[in-house]
């Protein structure tokens, strides 16, 4: 199988996530790296037999770096992507697409013109419990849609090891939001559809300064189901999304999945375990990356589906400056003047 080469920008943190993916890839090779931390690096380069890059210009100024993946913080992306697609390259950036829509939206115009590949790490909807309930819902299992509730949380806010730009407010907005509940955000696109409206609340609970850890979100999709979200930066890990209809329930856990039927009076109760998942997700991601270069076929989760997630948490951020209920439409629109 031809493997496309391709350079990863930011190998720590989450970056030790998608190398350790990449490898397992069946059509990416990974030929160069770069990060701020060199050690880091270096141990890249020893494990994969690449290169280090001195700089992000020189990462992308090799001519046989074919993709690049961005694994960096979140106000580096416009900018990284930019430089990329000048230097002809495909572009594979994690979440969320950039730290504006506006900015998302100067992604997706310039990578469609120049015909390159911009896909956005949304692995979330690839994980199998999320694939097995879009089945459930598809085949109608749960009878008519009515609602769904969630909650994506994690501690690493009470941690010294997160890195500061993500309680800089202009560097990520509604931090849980921004950084967790994104995912879940997409994931309920794929699900049910686009979210119409939010009304979101937010709060500082326990994170050193007056960072805003707490966050909760009311939300009306476009179809009518109504939704409710948590997500925070300080407290133990929660990965949970509960979809009611008329005659079921399904909730999705990070490895399982539990199906609840009640259908005629009768009632059945089946659950799915998927704990030998492991980095498929995120191998899935990145393969695709690898067949929309070698193909030129679209990502499922391309510029437009990642500015799509971006406008919903833009929206929550405005309404709790405002105190208001947003339309997610306002938010896009405003992004296009």
């Amino acid at each position: 199988m031809n493997k496309v080469k391709v350079a990863q920008a930011g190998v720590g943190s989450h970056g030790r996530t998608i190398r350790n993916a990449l490898a397992k890839t069946k059509n990416l090779e990974l030929i160069a790296c770069y990060d701020v931390n060199r050690d880091e690096a270096q141990k890249v380069a020893q494990e994969f037999r690449c290169r280090v890059a001195e700089s992000f210009e020189e990462l992308i100024s090799d001519p046989q770096v074919k993709g690049v993946l961005l694994i960096t913080p979140n106000h580096r992306h416009f900018s990284q992507a930019m430089n990329a697609f000048a230097k002809g390259k495909h572009v594979f950036v994690e979440k969320p697409i950039s730290t504006t829509v506006k900015e998302g939206l100067e992604m997706v115009r310039i990578a469609r013109g120049l015909n390159l590949t911009l896909q956005v790490g949304h692995n979330t909807r690839k994980k199998r419990a999320i694939r097995k309930a879009k089945s459930f819902l598809d085949e109608g299992r749960l009878g008519k849609l009515v609602a769904v509730e969630a909650n994506v949380s994690y501690n690493a806010g009470l941690t010294t090891t997160y890195p500061k730009w993500k309680a800089e407010r202009d560097k990520c907005p509604l931090l849980p939001m921004t950084q967790l509940g994104i995912h879940f955000i997409d994931a309920f696109h794929y699900l049910i559809g686009p979210i119409a409206r939010v009304h979101c609340f937010a709060r500082h609970a326990a994170m050193e300064g007056e960072t805003l850890d707490s966050t909760a979100a009311l939300m009306e999709f476009a179809s009518g189901v109504l939704g409710t979200m948590s997500s925070h930066y300080v407290t133990p890990a929660v990965f949970e999304i509960r979809i009611s209809g008329t005659e079921g329930v399904v909730t999705m856990f990070d490895q399982s999945l539990r199906l609840e039927i009640d259908k005629g009076g009768k009632q059945s109760r089946e659950r799915f375990d998927y704990s030998d998942e492991g980095l498929e997700s995120f191998i899935l991601e990145l393969e695709e990356f690898g067949d929309c270069v070698l193909k030129g076929t679209r990502a499922e989760a391309d510029g437009v589906v990642g500015l799509q997630a971006l406008a919903v948490v833009e929206a929550m951020t405005v309404s709790v400056e405002t105190g208001r209920v947003v339309q997610v439409s306002e938010i896009l629109n405003q992004s296009l003047t």
